[in-house]
């Protein structure tokens, strides 16, 4: 097994994580983000 180190994981692909780990990206931090679903932003549950 491979192992990857990341200095932020995000749990959560919705408006808030995306929004989260693209900011961090930005500054050069290595992110993982998580989603269970199989299509980020699908459905829409944001109000």
């Amino acid at each position: 097994m491979r192992q990857h180190d990341y200095d932020i994981i995000v749990v959560g692909a919705g408006p808030a994580g995306s929004m989260a780990a693209r900011f961090a990206a930005e500054q050069g931090v290595s992110v993982l983000m998580l989603e269970k679903d199989r299509d980020v932003g699908y459905p829409v549950r944001c109000g």
